[in-house]
């Protein structure tokens, strides 16, 4: 069963379509992304509180579990190297508590290319996405 965990909140595989070169036909079985901020506390002379505060930069995270035959449709196109293609986006949509539609951009590049298999499972790989951005309910 496939999911998706935005932010740390799960959602099940009915609610949720995944398109990627423009297709959802791509078997991906997980996908998660997040963004986190610094924030650095300010002080005044005189308050051993926080008067205000700074942001700091973003750091974008994705992460994607796709099956074996996927991926290999993938390595086809890209004459076997995922790490040449170039940035690209990431379009989740899903159904809501509210059942609101939401949708969810995200542009990424694959930073590793690798295998892996268990023993009674189908053969799928957790690939490292490179997160340029994230743009949540677009």
């Amino acid at each position: 069963m496939a999911n998706i965990t935005k932010n740390g909140k799960s959602y099940a595989s009915a609610d949720v379509q995944i398109s990627m070169f423009g297709s959802i036909d791509y078997e991906i079985t997980k996908l998660s992304y997040d963004v986190t901020q610094t924030n650095t506390a300010n002080y005044s002379l005189g308050s051993a509180s926080p008067s205000s505060y700074s942001l700091g930069k973003k750091e974008y995270k994705a992460e994607m579990t796709i099956t074996a035959k996927s991926l290999a449709r993938l390595e086809k196109a890209c004459g076997g190297n995922l790490l040449s293609i170039k940035p690209f986006p990431i379009v989740v949509t899903y159904v809501d508590d509210e059942n609101e539609i939401i949708t969810d951009t995200l542009l990424v590049k694959f930073s590793k290319q690798g295998r892996s298999a268990e023993l009674d499972k189908d053969v799928e790989t957790s690939v490292e996405l490179f997160c340029l951005d994230i743009q949540f309910n677009v």
